[in-house]
């Protein structure tokens, strides 16, 4: 009996490499022919036929295209990837806001909805707006939750390595909630959850500027800092699946300036849009100066308004500024230090603030580099505030389709 079972399990298992092989082949490929699928897979006639029959009329993965030339016998059926029968929703679920999107299967975006986070409310209110975001991309097509293959969800924080739970979230002030389990109970799909920055990471490695490069991290400077790296072609979760939360890396122990997290000295507590926004708020000439200059009211300061200041010349804002970048460039450098990566891609709401931003940071990372590390490539991210939307649709793609990331 042990047996038998054995075997089974490892057909299924064979079945489904050899799906995700031809599923490949078909969409990289755009236009082929099941005698071409059989002669670059190696398999056998019968079995490419049985998948590909699947994959056209139960999956609707894939369709019939044009007949193709024939060299004497039967003209061949081409086949084509479907992307645009079934979709996917992205969602970014910032401290700020939350940005959803509708795609097709080939990760080209539809349709956006965003709203701001009420993360003040609590988990619950936050629960309800992804929900709220959902069901307005699905209604505004007028598509069932059938029409959709799964919903990824990119979150600020730690999650367990199942990516059930997040265990803490100091943007949000969440300990060990079951996020999945919540929303699965109220969206009718498959529901995946990441890190948002790791999906930044992986947004590049699928479909941006890291689809052929083996070392990378990228870096998400803004409400908080955290970092998503590739090593080695592989998207790092660590040991527990906390990886990448470099935002809590000490950089200075003796600054009274405490974290999100309770404690003192943390890139994030010195360098992050929170930090730069408060200090702004806090100090009460900054304040008076930039909320002059920029035509707010001082409580609706924000990172932005005060780069805004900077690019009017205000000394007060500059101050802030450039202390906050300079505490990021050390923390960079010292990732570069870390894991030698061949690029760096900076995204977050920090990263669009133009030449006030790019300029001492990159003078300050490159200032701080070993004469070794000084090749390595400062640059953007690719789809700037979209890149954990990307990273999320990327995720569901992979999940539920077996397509290979990278």
């Amino acid at each position: 009996m042990v047996k038998r079972v054995t075997q089974k399990v490892d057909s299924d298992v064979m079945i489904r490499i050899n799906r995700r092989i031809i599923l490949q082949l078909i969409r990289q490929k755009h236009l082929i022919s099941r005698a071409e699928l059989v002669k670059l897979t190696g398999l056998a006639a019968p079995t490419v036929s049985r998948i590909v029959d699947r994959l056209v009329n139960e999956e609707n993965l894939v369709r019939y295209g044009r007949i193709g030339e024939s060299n004497g016998g039967r003209p061949p059926v081409i086949l084509e990837f479907n992307p645009k029968e079934q979709h996917v929703l992205g969602i970014d679920l910032g401290a700020t806001l939350i940005r959803g999107v509708l795609a097709d299967l080939d990760a080209e975006i539809e349709m956006e909805v965003q709203l701001q986070s009420d993360l003040e409310q609590g988990y619950q209110t936050v629960v309800n707006q992804v929900v709220s975001v959902a069901e307005r991309l699905l209604s505004k097509r007028g598509l069932d939750a059938g029409k959709v293959i799964g919903l990824g969800i990119g979150v600020p924080g730690l999650l367990d390595k199942a990516k059930r739970t997040v265990a803490f979230s100091s943007a949000f002030n969440w300990y060990n909630v079951k996020l999945k389990e919540d929303l699965e109970s109220r969206i009718g799909m498959p529901i995946f959850v990441e890190n948002s920055t790791r999906l930044m990471a992986l947004g590049e490695k699928t479909y941006g500027q890291g689809k052929d490069l083996r070392n990378f991290i990228v870096v998400n400077a803004g409400h908080g800092i955290a970092a998503g790296t590739v090593v080695e072609g592989q998207l790092t979760n660590g040991g527990q699946g906390f990886s990448g939360e470099f935002g809590h890396m000490t950089v200075d122990p003796t600054s009274p300036i405490i974290c999100d997290c309770g404690r003192k000295g943390c890139l994030e507590a010195l360098a992050s849009g929170r930090h730069i926004a408060l200090t702004a708020q806090q100090n009460s000439v900054a304040a008076r100066s930039i909320s002059d200059l920029c035509r707010v009211n001082i409580d609706r300061i924000e990172a932005k308004t005060v780069f805004e200041a900077c690019r009017r010349g205000d000394p007060n804002a500059q101050a802030i500024c450039l202390s906050a970048i300079e505490y990021l460039s050390i923390g960079v450098a010292n990732l570069v230090h870390l894991l030698d990566p061949t690029h760096i891609f900076i995204g977050g709401g920090l990263s669009l603030n133009g030449d006030e931003f790019w300029n001492p940071l990159t003078t300050g990372i490159r200032n701080r580099l070993l004469i070794p590390n000084q090749d390595v490539k400062i640059l953007p991210v690719e789809f700037k505030e979209y890149d954990t939307v990307v990273g999320s649709l990327a995720l569901v793609l992979d999940s539920i389709l077996g397509l290979e990331i990278g």
